[in-house]
Protein backbone atom coordinates (compact mmCIF):
# COMPACT_ATOMS: atom_id res chain seq x y z
CA UNK A 1 0.00 0.00 0.00
CA UNK A 2 2.91 2.21 0.93
CA UNK A 3 4.84 1.28 -2.26
CA UNK A 4 1.58 2.30 -4.31
CA UNK A 5 1.10 5.26 -2.87
CA UNK A 6 4.94 6.38 -3.12
CA UNK A 7 4.58 5.86 -6.51
CA UNK A 8 1.91 7.80 -7.20
CA UNK A 9 3.46 10.58 -5.19
CA UNK A 10 6.50 10.65 -6.80
CA UNK A 11 3.94 10.52 -10.71
CA UNK A 12 2.52 13.79 -9.20
CA UNK A 13 5.45 15.59 -8.27
CA UNK A 14 7.10 14.39 -11.91
CA UNK A 15 3.82 16.21 -14.16
CA UNK A 16 3.67 19.13 -11.73
CA UNK A 17 7.71 19.62 -12.20
CA UNK A 18 7.37 19.01 -16.11
CA UNK A 19 4.76 21.65 -16.21
CA UNK A 20 6.63 23.78 -14.39
CA UNK A 21 9.61 23.76 -16.59
CA UNK A 22 7.37 23.85 -19.79
CA UNK A 23 5.65 27.04 -18.40
CA UNK A 24 8.99 28.87 -17.87
CA UNK A 25 10.55 28.20 -21.39
CA UNK A 26 6.72 28.97 -22.43
CA UNK A 27 6.95 32.25 -21.12
CA UNK A 28 10.13 33.17 -21.73
CA UNK A 29 9.64 32.22 -25.69
CA UNK A 30 6.04 34.39 -25.28
CA UNK A 31 7.51 37.63 -24.35
CA UNK A 32 10.23 37.73 -26.67
CA UNK A 33 7.91 37.28 -29.55
CA UNK A 34 4.79 38.90 -27.98
CA UNK A 35 5.78 42.20 -25.80
CA UNK A 36 5.78 44.64 -29.22
CA UNK A 37 1.72 43.65 -29.47
CA UNK A 38 1.09 43.84 -25.77
CA UNK A 39 2.42 47.31 -25.62
CA UNK A 40 0.05 48.07 -28.41
CA UNK A 41 -2.45 46.40 -27.30
CA UNK A 42 -1.99 47.71 -23.75
CA UNK A 43 -1.61 51.29 -25.02
CA UNK A 44 -5.06 51.03 -26.93
CA UNK A 45 -6.54 49.99 -24.33
CA UNK A 46 -6.11 52.67 -22.13
CA UNK A 47 -5.86 55.23 -24.53
CA UNK A 48 -8.00 54.60 -27.45
CA UNK A 49 -8.92 58.29 -28.20
CA UNK A 50 -4.99 59.06 -28.43
CA UNK A 51 -4.59 55.92 -31.13
CA UNK A 52 -6.75 55.78 -33.86
CA UNK A 53 -5.89 51.75 -34.84
CA UNK A 54 -2.46 49.64 -34.33
CA UNK A 55 -0.58 50.24 -36.75
CA UNK A 56 -0.19 53.88 -36.06
CA UNK A 57 0.17 53.00 -32.20
CA UNK A 58 3.01 50.82 -33.20
CA UNK A 59 4.82 53.33 -35.57
CA UNK A 60 4.74 56.30 -33.00
CA UNK A 61 5.97 54.30 -29.87
CA UNK A 62 8.64 53.10 -32.30
CA UNK A 63 9.39 56.17 -33.57
CA UNK A 64 8.82 58.14 -30.56
CA UNK A 65 10.44 55.95 -27.83
CA UNK A 66 13.04 53.54 -29.52
CA UNK A 67 12.64 49.61 -29.43
CA UNK A 68 13.70 49.35 -25.48
CA UNK A 69 12.06 51.95 -23.81
CA UNK A 70 8.94 52.04 -26.54
CA UNK A 71 7.65 48.46 -27.39
CA UNK A 72 9.53 46.54 -25.39
CA UNK A 73 8.77 48.40 -22.38
CA UNK A 74 8.17 46.54 -19.08
CA UNK A 75 9.91 43.82 -20.38
CA UNK A 76 11.28 42.72 -17.45
CA UNK A 77 8.21 42.43 -15.35
CA UNK A 78 6.24 40.60 -18.37
CA UNK A 79 9.20 38.06 -18.53
CA UNK A 80 8.15 37.49 -14.46
CA UNK A 81 4.59 37.75 -15.03
CA UNK A 82 4.10 35.01 -18.14
CA UNK A 83 7.27 32.71 -16.57
CA UNK A 84 5.07 32.65 -13.11
CA UNK A 85 1.48 32.39 -14.95
CA UNK A 86 2.83 29.37 -17.24
CA UNK A 87 4.76 28.22 -14.97
CA UNK A 88 1.84 28.01 -12.03
CA UNK A 89 -1.21 27.14 -14.44
CA UNK A 90 0.68 24.01 -15.29
CA UNK A 91 2.01 22.82 -12.37
CA UNK A 92 -1.35 23.40 -10.61
CA UNK A 93 -2.72 22.01 -13.81
CA UNK A 94 -2.42 18.25 -12.33
CA UNK A 95 -3.65 18.87 -9.44
CA UNK A 96 -6.65 20.65 -10.33
CA UNK A 97 -7.88 17.76 -12.89
CA UNK A 98 -7.25 15.14 -10.57
CA UNK A 99 -9.27 17.49 -8.29
CA UNK A 100 -12.03 17.95 -11.58
CA UNK A 101 -11.93 13.80 -11.55
CA UNK A 102 -12.89 13.18 -8.14
CA UNK A 103 -15.60 15.41 -8.00
CA UNK A 104 -16.91 14.15 -11.03
CA UNK A 105 -16.30 10.63 -10.56
CA UNK A 106 -14.44 9.88 -13.48
CA UNK A 107 -12.38 6.71 -12.13
CA UNK A 108 -8.66 9.13 -13.28
CA UNK A 109 -7.66 11.69 -15.26
CA UNK A 110 -7.27 10.37 -18.54
CA UNK A 111 -11.28 9.50 -18.52
CA UNK A 112 -11.86 13.69 -18.75
CA UNK A 113 -13.85 15.01 -21.50
CA UNK A 114 -13.53 18.09 -23.08
CA UNK A 115 -15.77 20.58 -20.14
CA UNK A 116 -13.62 18.81 -17.92
CA UNK A 117 -10.69 19.83 -18.66
CA UNK A 118 -11.48 23.05 -19.25
CA UNK A 119 -12.84 23.37 -15.63
CA UNK A 120 -9.79 21.77 -14.61
CA UNK A 121 -7.61 24.97 -16.76
CA UNK A 122 -10.81 26.91 -15.02
CA UNK A 123 -9.38 25.94 -11.73
CA UNK A 124 -6.00 26.63 -12.56
CA UNK A 125 -6.87 30.36 -13.68
CA UNK A 126 -7.23 31.16 -9.56
CA UNK A 127 -3.48 30.37 -9.04
CA UNK A 128 -2.24 32.34 -11.78
CA UNK A 129 -4.43 35.28 -10.67
CA UNK A 130 -2.47 35.59 -7.32
CA UNK A 131 0.41 35.48 -8.77
CA UNK A 132 0.10 37.07 -11.74
CA UNK A 133 -1.91 40.38 -10.52
CA UNK A 134 1.00 42.66 -9.31
CA UNK A 135 3.68 41.92 -12.11
CA UNK A 136 0.73 42.29 -14.68
CA UNK A 137 0.57 45.95 -12.47
CA UNK A 138 4.02 47.33 -13.01
CA UNK A 139 4.09 45.90 -16.46
CA UNK A 140 1.29 48.10 -17.71
CA UNK A 141 2.27 51.13 -15.77
CA UNK A 142 5.67 50.68 -17.55
CA UNK A 143 3.74 50.63 -20.88
CA UNK A 144 1.75 53.56 -20.58
CA UNK A 145 4.38 55.90 -18.50
CA UNK A 146 5.00 57.88 -21.42
CA UNK A 147 1.11 58.38 -22.61
CA UNK A 148 0.11 58.99 -18.62
CA UNK A 149 3.04 62.12 -19.10
CA UNK A 150 2.17 63.19 -22.23
CA UNK A 151 -1.45 63.36 -21.85
CA UNK A 152 -0.78 65.97 -19.12
CA UNK A 153 -2.23 63.31 -16.11
CA UNK A 154 0.64 63.01 -13.68
CA UNK A 155 4.59 63.11 -13.56
CA UNK A 156 5.64 60.00 -12.76
CA UNK A 157 9.35 60.01 -11.43
CA UNK A 158 9.18 56.08 -11.64
CA UNK A 159 11.17 54.84 -15.20
CA UNK A 160 12.25 51.55 -13.67
CA UNK A 161 10.44 48.46 -12.66
CA UNK A 162 11.48 48.58 -8.87
CA UNK A 163 10.96 52.53 -8.99
CA UNK A 164 7.13 51.93 -9.65
CA UNK A 165 6.99 49.02 -7.19
CA UNK A 166 8.79 51.00 -4.42
CA UNK A 167 6.60 53.75 -5.54
CA UNK A 168 3.17 51.57 -5.24
CA UNK A 169 4.28 50.30 -1.78
CA UNK A 170 4.98 53.76 -0.53
CA UNK A 171 1.62 55.10 -1.92
CA UNK A 172 -0.74 52.79 -1.41
CA UNK A 173 1.38 49.78 0.26
CA UNK A 174 0.99 45.86 0.07
CA UNK A 175 -3.27 46.33 -1.21
CA UNK A 176 -2.03 48.51 -4.60
CA UNK A 177 -0.24 45.79 -5.63
CA UNK A 178 -3.75 44.01 -6.59
CA UNK A 179 -4.98 47.12 -7.96
CA UNK A 180 -7.39 45.35 -10.32
CA UNK A 181 -7.64 41.57 -8.69
CA UNK A 182 -10.96 41.10 -9.37
CA UNK A 183 -10.81 41.68 -13.15
CA UNK A 184 -7.53 39.86 -13.16
CA UNK A 185 -8.92 36.87 -11.87
CA UNK A 186 -12.08 36.94 -13.67
CA UNK A 187 -9.78 36.77 -17.22
CA UNK A 188 -7.71 33.90 -15.46
CA UNK A 189 -10.64 31.87 -14.84
CA UNK A 190 -12.48 32.42 -17.56
CA UNK A 191 -9.78 33.10 -20.24
CA UNK A 192 -8.69 29.51 -19.03
CA UNK A 193 -11.71 27.51 -19.20
CA UNK A 194 -11.93 28.37 -23.24
CA UNK A 195 -7.98 27.84 -23.74
CA UNK A 196 -7.98 24.66 -22.32
CA UNK A 197 -12.06 23.94 -23.20
CA UNK A 198 -10.89 24.74 -27.02
CA UNK A 199 -7.55 23.00 -26.62
CA UNK A 200 -8.99 19.89 -26.03
CA UNK A 201 -11.77 20.23 -28.30
CA UNK A 202 -9.49 20.84 -31.15
CA UNK A 203 -7.44 17.48 -30.19
CA UNK A 204 -10.38 15.40 -30.57
CA UNK A 205 -11.23 16.49 -34.02
CA UNK A 206 -7.87 16.59 -34.91
CA UNK A 207 -6.87 13.14 -33.77
CA UNK A 208 -7.51 10.69 -36.83
CA UNK A 209 -9.68 7.60 -36.45
CA UNK A 210 -7.96 4.37 -34.21
CA UNK A 211 -5.08 6.94 -32.48
CA UNK A 212 -5.56 8.86 -28.99
CA UNK A 213 -5.00 12.60 -29.01
CA UNK A 214 -1.61 11.93 -27.69
CA UNK A 215 -0.60 10.29 -30.89
CA UNK A 216 -0.97 13.60 -32.38
CA UNK A 217 2.42 15.81 -34.07
CA UNK A 218 3.84 18.71 -33.38
CA UNK A 219 2.02 20.72 -35.54
CA UNK A 220 -1.49 18.96 -34.79
CA UNK A 221 -0.69 20.03 -31.22
CA UNK A 222 0.12 23.63 -32.35
CA UNK A 223 -2.38 24.17 -34.14
CA UNK A 224 -4.66 23.29 -31.05
CA UNK A 225 -3.11 25.55 -29.02
CA UNK A 226 -3.52 28.34 -31.45
CA UNK A 227 -7.26 27.70 -31.20
CA UNK A 228 -7.48 27.67 -27.68
CA UNK A 229 -5.48 30.82 -27.35
CA UNK A 230 -8.13 32.45 -29.99
CA UNK A 231 -10.99 31.07 -27.91
CA UNK A 232 -8.92 32.63 -24.84
CA UNK A 233 -8.86 36.11 -26.28
CA UNK A 234 -12.24 36.24 -27.65
CA UNK A 235 -13.32 35.54 -24.09
CA UNK A 236 -11.76 37.63 -21.67
CA UNK A 237 -10.65 40.72 -24.43
CA UNK A 238 -13.44 43.29 -22.42
CA UNK A 239 -12.11 42.15 -18.81
CA UNK A 240 -8.45 42.52 -20.07
CA UNK A 241 -9.32 46.15 -21.47
CA UNK A 242 -11.15 46.86 -17.76
CA UNK A 243 -8.16 45.26 -15.69
CA UNK A 244 -5.47 47.74 -18.20
CA UNK A 245 -7.70 50.93 -17.51
CA UNK A 246 -7.63 50.44 -13.80
CA UNK A 247 -3.76 49.12 -13.01
CA UNK A 248 -2.57 52.35 -15.05
CA UNK A 249 -5.00 54.29 -13.06
CA UNK A 250 -6.81 56.17 -15.94
CA UNK A 251 -10.67 55.74 -16.94
CA UNK A 252 -10.20 58.07 -19.98
CA UNK A 253 -7.97 58.61 -22.44
CA UNK A 254 -8.89 62.48 -22.86
CA UNK A 255 -6.05 64.80 -22.22
CA UNK A 256 -6.25 66.42 -18.62
CA UNK A 257 -8.56 69.55 -18.24
CA UNK A 258 -6.70 70.78 -15.00
CA UNK A 259 -9.63 69.67 -12.88
CA UNK A 260 -9.63 67.13 -10.20
CA UNK A 261 -11.43 63.74 -11.32
CA UNK A 262 -12.28 60.85 -9.28
CA UNK A 263 -10.39 57.73 -10.45
CA UNK A 264 -12.63 55.15 -10.87
CA UNK A 265 -11.42 51.35 -9.82
CA UNK A 266 -14.13 48.85 -9.29
CA UNK A 267 -14.94 46.27 -12.06
CA UNK A 268 -18.33 47.19 -12.97
CA UNK A 269 -17.57 50.90 -12.48
CA UNK A 270 -15.30 50.94 -14.76
CA UNK A 271 -17.11 48.60 -17.52
CA UNK A 272 -19.88 51.57 -17.22
CA UNK A 273 -18.24 54.37 -17.15
CA UNK A 274 -16.42 52.88 -20.87
CA UNK A 275 -20.03 52.23 -22.08
CA UNK A 276 -21.23 55.26 -21.69
CA UNK A 277 -18.02 57.65 -22.82
CA UNK A 278 -16.86 55.37 -25.25
CA UNK A 279 -19.25 52.90 -26.08
CA UNK A 280 -18.76 49.28 -25.75
CA UNK A 281 -16.76 48.60 -28.97
CA UNK A 282 -13.75 49.79 -27.27
CA UNK A 283 -13.80 46.80 -24.93
CA UNK A 284 -12.40 45.00 -28.53
CA UNK A 285 -9.72 47.18 -29.12
CA UNK A 286 -6.65 46.33 -30.21
CA UNK A 287 -7.62 42.71 -32.14
CA UNK A 288 -4.42 42.61 -33.25
CA UNK A 289 -3.74 40.83 -30.00
CA UNK A 290 -4.39 37.39 -32.23
CA UNK A 291 -1.25 37.76 -34.00
CA UNK A 292 0.82 36.23 -30.33
CA UNK A 293 -1.06 32.90 -30.79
Amino acid sequence: MNSEYNVQVVSYTQESLIGFVAGVNGGIASVCVSQPLDTVKVKMQAFPEHYKNSWLCLKQTWFKDGLSRGLYAGTVPALMANIAENAVVFCALPFCQRMVSWAMKTGGTENLSTPHHALSGSLAGVFTAIVLCPTELVKCKMQAVHDVEKLGRIKLRASSPYQILKQILYSEGLRGLYRGFVPTLGREVIGYYFFFGGYEAARSLLTPRGQTKDDLGPLATAVAGGFGGAALWVSIFPLDSVKSRIQIGCTSSAPSTGRARPIVTGLFSTLVHIARTEGRNHTHTAPHKFAEI
